[in-house]
């Protein structure tokens, strides 16, 4: 049977109750996913056959342009917000999955993208991998075709991820941008998931992944050099796998709240206060989030000040959002005691993910460039 599902009409349609079964699927086989030998394949499938992976490709070639434009942006926030509740890992995968659709969109020719998007509305999973190991990945002519060597860490979705958008530089240079491929990935004896060491997120089946030797063409290049931190779209897509945090803590806070119920405790006024206080994070998150998503796609095509002012929303939201997801790590850690740390249950799984998720590369870099875009705005001339 073909894994091929019918699109949906607008992405407005996709956070509906028609999604309420799936995401509950997908919680219950959240704790089984990182011990079960599958991993989440079932849950790729689950996906692939609600037809989300399709969804985000543009209307035009079968698809509902979810997360690529502003109007679809609140919609692509709350199902990865919701997708976050019920399984992190899930949440990690399929926000990678909506980077690649609109790097693609975004930058790539459009013969690549004639032969890629087929392969997408037939169920096949992209991701985007930028992490260098010991080995930067570089490209060097050989023949009429571009040779590989190098490889890719903290690769996400290994046997699960058919084509990967990479970052690379020509093997003669060191400096300057750098440029994306798309370059297929399903080759089993280059993956090796036993390269990630991590306690958290164990089921997003991240590794390296070696190139060595792999030929690719030069219309498999995505865009020109520089083109991956073009802004809005760089900094400023961070939005998105923020509301993939938020959707782990909400799960967390639902958890402990059981929790305190189950041990008779939430009358007790320390735990309600602590209780309360995260539940306040969440909203004020998921309300801040909301608004820097539409801000973000918003500033497409727009002057460089707008610009300039969305990626600092951006950044800022981030920077909120570690902050706040920590302080409710700590909040229910501090009120659970032990038993947010025993072994294979469902808080431990979720601290140990969400915990892990949060540590982004350069955070206090990212906070840096947030602080000198709002410096450079004229006093008075910015809402606070």
């Amino acid at each position: 049977m073909s894994t091929r599902s019918m699109p949906l009409r607008d992405a407005s349609s996709h956070v509906t109750a028609q999604h309420d079964a799936l995401m509950s699927r997908l919680a219950e086989r959240a704790d089984l996913a990182e011990i079960d030998p599958a991993g989440l394949a079932p849950e790729i499938d689950m996906l692939r056959h609600a037809g989300l992976l399709a969804a985000c490709l543009p209307g035009d070639d079968g698809g509902a342009g979810l997360g690529l434009h502003a109007r679809s942006a609140v919609s692509a926030f709350e199902l990865l917000r919701r997708m976050g509740r019920a399984n992190l890992s899930v949440a990690r995968l399929f926000e990678g999955h909506i980077n690649a659709v609109k790097l693609l969109c975004l930058y790539g020719e459009s013969r690549l993208r004639a032969r890629i998007f087929p392969a997408v509305r037939d169920g096949a999973l992209l991701g985007v991998w930028g992490a260098d190991g010991p080995r930067p990945l570089r490209y060097a002519p050989f023949g009429d075709h571009l040779r590989l060597d190098g490889e890719k860490v903290f690769a996400s979705g290994l046997g699960l991820v058919r084509f990967a958008i990479v970052t690379l530089r020509e093997d003669t240079s060191d400096e300057g941008p750098s440029r994306l491929a798309l370059l297929e990935v399903s080759d089993p004896q280059r993956q090796d998931p036993s390269a990630w060491k991590a306690s958290g997120m164990r089921a997003t089946a991240s590794g390296r992944f070696d190139f060595a030797g792999m030929a690719f063409d030069p219309d498999q290049f995505v865009g020109r050099p520089g083109d991956y931190e073009r802004e809005p779209h760089f900094e400023g897509g961070i939005w998105r796998y923020c509301a993939a945090h938020l959707g782990g803590a909400e799960a967390l806070v639902d958890l402990w709240q059981h929790a305190l119920a189950a041990r008779k405790r939430l009358d007790d006024p320390m735990q309600l206060t602590r209780y309360a206080r995260a539940v306040s994070l969440c909203r004020a998150m998921t309300s801040l989030l909301r608004e820097t998503s539409q801000t973000v796609e918003a500033a497409v095509n727009s002057d460089p000040a707008a610009t300039d002012a969305a990626v600092a929303d951006a950044l800022l939201a981030r920077q909120f959002v570690e902050e706040s997801c920590v302080e409710i790590l700590q909040l229910a850690e501090k009120s659970l005691g032990t038993a947010a740390h025993v072994r294979r249950t469902s808080i431990e799984r979720i601290r140990r993910d969400l915990s892990m998720f949060l540590r982004q590369a350069a955070p206090d870099a990212k906070l840096l460039k947030a602080g000198r875009l709002l410096a450079a705005v004229p006093a008075g001339s910015r809402p606070w």
